[in-house]
């Protein structure tokens, strides 16, 4: 008996040392003819760093392990910035004392060499997809901020078998350039938003951020009449390389803003926690809840007073990253209407709120006026300035019509003999299937449209949305 019980506690053992040598990736990879610089002070007690060559680019990365005792894995996607992987500087420890941790910069950025090529998404996953493949792990945990976001959407849906569960932070990328812009354009100078607002008196961040909007929607007109810079250098590698070899942030920048997320996003079933800012600068809150919408599994977390990197409030981020890791919930899509209350009408009210089931909806001069988890069987809105969020519309007709007005619509459905009649208006759609039994969209009079990861579905046509399109008569 003495015996036996020796052998099976020589098994326990046995085992956990060899999932501890799976875990320790460095010890496998780690380039030891390379002097590596050393972790940062914070990080100095609980992990350790290597240069491991990484075959997609060719390149030499710098790479940092901790937490080597533990079985499962989580691993961490920085930003754009040559930060790198200290932008987790403050989740590695707390992430550390229950998961084996890999953090890396990535090629071009930080203390890893900048190779040629692409700095795209997928070209990031495929990476990933090698790095994964090193830990002996079945399944990780994936966690992104900012264009690491971004990678780990395109991961998530290209290699979704190996992965447990998913988080994005501040996800950079995903709508169209224009609608991007749109959201800097509209930007108050904040407190908190941008480094060093706090030092600025209140007088002229109300001055200096008017005249970034001004700024900014100039740039955004100015920008949609130019040729798409991503088109001009996908055509050639070495104009790529010769252009952007020395700018990671811009090869990085361009790379994101030439990805379409259409397809991509209804393939990802993992169950995903996304973070947000309040008063991010950089990356629209718009764009999560986007990808609350269009993800399977997908609950949204805004953070008050937080800013494009939440990570920095750890107090509050690392628990939330920690319960939701742990956590064997499925978060599901519920998105409850309000009982049916028949016909709406706004005229000439100022930023009212509206939810819920409704025959029609008809919008006169209600700038600001928001319709979030709507049914109903028409639109119209005159002269008006609104947001649409969760938006579906069944109609025989036109499901929406809009007369001199600018719409900004998230997630929903516009189907009818016409999806959408417009009339010198702007619209801004993200996450929206149109689709008209006569005509999916149509304008009597000039307009202008800027469609991300969005559908289109009519007589004899049937396509995915990512771009700027005009139609219309001319003005002239």
């Amino acid at each position: 008996m003495h015996c036996a019980t020796l052998l099976i506690w020589a098994f326990v053992l046995l085992s956990g040392l060899s999932n501890l040598a799976q875990a320790r990736v460095l010890e496998k990879l780690s380039d030891t003819s390379v002097q590596t610089p050393p972790v940062i002070p914070s990080l100095t007690a609980i992990a350790n760093a290597g240069y491991v060559h990484e075959p997609i680019f060719n390149s030499r990365i710098y790479l940092v392990e901790a937490g080597v005792q533990h079985k499962d894995t989580v691993i961490l996607v920085h930003g754009l910035g040559q930060n790198g992987y200290r932008d987790w500087r403050g989740v590695i420890p707390a992430l550390a004392q229950h998961y084996h941790v890999l953090a890396m910069d990535l090629p071009g950025f930080g203390l890893s060499q900048k190779p040629e090529g692409r700095y795209s998404p997928s070209q990031y996953a495929r990476l990933l997809q090698w790095l994964i493949s090193q830990t002996g792990q079945q399944r990780v945990f994936l966690v992104g901020h900012s264009l690491g976001g971004a990678v780990a959407l395109r991961y998530a849906a290209s290699f979704p078998d190996t992965l447990d569960r998913l988080v994005v932070v501040s996800v950079a990328g995903v709508l169209q350039r224009s609608a991007f812009l749109a959201h800097s354009s509209a930007l108050p100078v904040s407190s908190g938003a941008l480094p060093l607002t706090d030092q600025i008196p209140q007088s002229f961040k109300d001055i200096a951020g008017e005249q970034l909007r001004d700024w900014g929607k100039q740039l955004l007109s100015f920008a949609e009449r130019l040729p798409d810079p991503i088109k001009l250098l996908r055509a050639s590698d070495t104009a790529w390389s010769v252009l952007l070899g020395d700018q990671p942030n811009a090869n990085a920048a361009l790379a994101l803003m030439g990805e379409d997320f259409t397809l991509a996003l209804g393939q990802i079933s993992t169950p995903t926690l996304i973070v947000w800012g309040d008063q991010d600068p950089v990356a629209p809150p718009r764009t999560g809840v986007l990808l609350e919408g269009q993800l399977r599994h997908a609950e949204r977390v805004v953070l008050s007073q937080t800013g494009h990197v939440p990570m920095a409030h750890r107090d509050t981020f690392n628990p939330l990253l920690l319960e939701f890791l742990a956590s064997t919930r499925v978060p599901e899509q519920s998105k409850p209407l309000s009982l049916s209350q028949g016909q709406l009408v706004c005229h000439e009210q100022k930023n009212q709120y509206f939810s819920g089931v409704f025959s029609e909806i008809e919008l006169h001069n209600c700038d600001g006026a928001v319709l979030e988890n709507v049914q109903a069987q028409s639109i119209y809105i005159d002269r008006s300035e609104v947001e649409l969020r969760n938006v579906n519309v069944l109609s025989h007709k036109v499901a929406l019509q809009v007369n001199q007005s600018q719409i900004t619509m998230t997630n929903g459905q516009l189907i009818g003999a016409y999806g959408i009649l417009a009339d010198n208006s702007e619209l801004d759609l993200a996450g929206v299937t149109v689709r008209g039994t006569e005509a999916a969209m149509s304008a009597s009079g000039p307009s202008s449209f800027i469609f991300s990861v969005s559908k289109l579905r009519g007589p004899g046509l049937s396509r995915t949305l990512h771009g700027v399109y005009e139609i219309g008569a001319s003005k002239d």
